[in-house]
C-alpha cells in the first residue's frame, strides 16, 4: 500500500511538472495578443483617417483586421492602409457608415467599440474611453479628412463642392471616398439621373452611391454597360460635364456618360473614325459611319451605340460584359438561343463550318476605353482579332444588326436570325470574331489539324 502511494505521488508530480510549463506557455501566448492603448481622433466621420496605437500588431497591414461594433451588435471589418507593430492607420469605410442608425435627415452619430484581430489573436473590446464616435460627413463639424481647407470650392476635383460633399457624407479631400474606382461626383450625378422623377439626390442604395464600393459591377440604367465601363467611357471621351443639363426635363445627363440614363448625350451623333490603315496601304472599312453605330434604328443615340474611344466599334461591342472576350462567346454558344447548343470548334462541325468556341490560342480582349488593344497602331474596328482577314467591324456588328443585308437567313437547320451570318464567297457563312475558321474555313490562320 505504501509503495502504491509513492507511485501515485510520483505520477502526480510528473503531471504537475508538465502542466506548469504548459500553463506558463499559455499565459505567454495570451500576453502576445494585440492590445489597444490609444485611439485618435475620438470623433470622426465616415471616410476619415483613424489612428490606433497599442502593441502586438502585425507590421504587414493585411494581417490586421479592425472590427467596429455598433450598440445594435452589428459589426463591420476594415483593413488598415498602413501598419507597424505599434500603430495602425485606416480609413473609416462606408461599411462602418452603414452601421449608423438612421434618423430624419441623415444618420445618427454612434459610439462604436473596437477590436483588433491579428491572425487568431483578438484584443479586448475597447471601453468607452477608447471607443470613437462615428458620424456622417454632415455632422462632423469639419471635413472628414480633418482639414477645413478642403471645404472651399471643389478641392478634390470630383465635380462636387465641399459643402455638398459634407451634406451627402463624402470626403471633400478625396475624389473617391469609397475607393471603388468611380469618383464621388460621377456617382452623385448618375444617381440623380436615375432618380429623375424625383430629382433630389438619393443617398442610399439601390442607386449609384459614393459610399458604396459595390457599385462598379452593376448596370443601373440597363444599357448593357456596367458602371465601371460607363465611367471609363466617360474618362476616355474627355470627362465631359455640362452643369446646364442638371435637373432638366431631357433624358440626357450633365455627364458625358452616366450610369443613370441610357441617353447621356442623345443628340450627339458619334464621330466618323479616323482610319489609320490607308497610311500603311491597307483599305479602310467600307461600312458607312455613323449609320453603322445605329443599333436601335431610331434618332436618339444611346450610350451602348456610341464609341468612347473612336475606334469604329460601338461601346457595347467592347464592354467588359459584351462580346469583347472569349468568355462571352463561350456563354453565347451554350445559351438557350441554340437548341441543341453549339459545341466548341474542335468538338463538332456544322454544315462544313466550325463556328464554336476556339481556344487553341489567345486573343486580345477589346476595350471600350482603348482604341488599339494590340498596339499595332490600327484602330480596333479596322483590325482583325482572330487574324482571318475579316475585320472586327464586319464580324462583330452582325450580332446586333444585319450589316451586310443578307437577311440573316435560316442556317444549318437553325431558325432565321438565330445564327449570325454573313455573305462570304457567294454563300451565307457563320461568323465569330474570336475564331479564325469562320467565315472562312480556309483562312491563313485556321488550324490545319483538329486536335483530339
Amino acid at each position: 500500500m505504501r509503495r502504491r502511494a509513492i507511485h501515485i505521488c510520483l505520477a502526480l508530480a510528473a503531471l504537475l511538472a508538465l502542466a506548469l510549463p504548459a500553463a506558463a506557455a499559455a499565459k505567454k501566448r495570451k500576453g502576445k495578443g494585440p492590445v489597444i492603448t490609444r485611439v485618435a481622433p475620438m470623433r470622426l466621420a465616415v471616410g476619415s483617417k483613424l489612428t490606433i496605437r497599442g502593441r502586438n500588431f502585425s507590421s504587414r497591414a493585411r494581417r490586421n483586421t479592425i472590427v467596429f461594433r455598433a450598440p445594435s451588435g452589428r459589426s463591420a471589418f476594415v483593413k488598415p492602409r498602413r501598419a507597424s507593430s505599434r500603430k495602425l492607420v485606416l480609413r473609416v469605410t462606408s461599411a462602418v457608415g452603414r452601421l449608423l442608425p438612421t434618423r430624419t435627415g441623415g444618420r445618427k452619430a454612434t459610439r462604436m467599440k473596437l477590436r483588433i484581430v491579428v491572425k487568431r489573436s483578438f484584443s479586448r473590446w475597447t471601453r468607452k474611453r477608447l471607443s470613437p464616435v462615428i458620424v456622417s460627413g454632415a455632422d462632423a463639424g469639419e471635413t472628414p479628412g480633418g482639414t477645413s481647407s478642403c471645404v472651399a470650392g471643389d478641392h478634390d476635383g470630383d465635380l462636387l463642392s465641399g459643402a455638398r460633399e459634407l451634406a451627402i457624407g463624402t470626403d471633400p479631400c478625396l475624389a473617391d471616398t469609397d475607393g471603388d474606382g468611380l469618383s464621388d461626383g460621377w456617382e452623385y450625378y448618375s444617381a440623380r439621373d436615375l432618380n429623375s422623377k424625383a430629382i433630389p439626390y438619393p443617398g442610399t442604395r439601390p442607386y449609384p452611391n459614393a459610399l458604396d464600393p459595390s457599385d462598379p459591377g452593376i448596370d443601373f440604367d440597363g444599357d448593357g454597360l456596367i458602371a465601371r465601363d460607363e465611367y471609363r467611357a466617360w474618362r476616355a471621351s474627355g470627362s465631359s460635364f455640362d452643369p446646364a443639363r442638371e435637373g432638366g426635363p431631357s433624358l440626357d445627363s450633365p455627364l458625358g456618360y452616366s450610369d443613370g440614363t441610357k441617353y447621356s448625350r442623345l443628340n450627339e451623333a458619334p464621330t466618323v473614325p479616323a482610319w489609320r490603315g490607308p497610311s500603311y496601304g491597307l483599305p479602310a472599312p467600307t461600312q458607312p459611319f455613323p449609320a453603322t453605330y445605329n443599333f436601335h434604328g431610331d434618332g436618339a443615340w444611346r450610350d451602348d451605340e456610341r464609341d468612347a474611344d473612336r475606334d469604329g466599334l460601338a461601346n457595347w461591342l467592347e464592354a467588359s460584359t459584351g462580346p469583347s472576350t472569349n468568355r462571352w462567346w463561350e456563354q453565347f454558344w451554350q445559351s438557350d438561343r441554340f437548341n441543341p447548343t453549339i459545341d466548341p470548334w474542335k468538338d463538332k462541325q456544322y454544315c462544313g463550318y466550325r463556328p464554336g468556341l476556339f481556344d487553341e490560342r489567345p486573343f486580345a480582349n477589346l476595350d471600350l476605353a482603348n482604341p488599339d488593344v494590340d498596339g499595332d497602331t490600327l484602330l480596333d474596328g479596322e483590325d482583325d482579332q482572330d487574324n482571318d482577314d475579316v475585320n472586327n467591324i464586319t464580324e462583330m456588328y452582325e450580332l446586333v444588326r444585319d450589316l451586310d443585308g443578307n437577311g440573316q437567313p435560316a442556317w444549318c437547320g437553325l431558325d432565321p436570325g438565330v445564327m449570325p451570318t454573313m455573305l462570304f464567297g457567294g454563300s451565307d457563312a457563320p461568323i465569330n470574331p474570336m475564331n479564325p475558321c469562320v467565315p472562312n474555313p480556309a483562312s491563313r490562320t485556321c488550324e490545319d489539324y483538329v486536335p483530339f
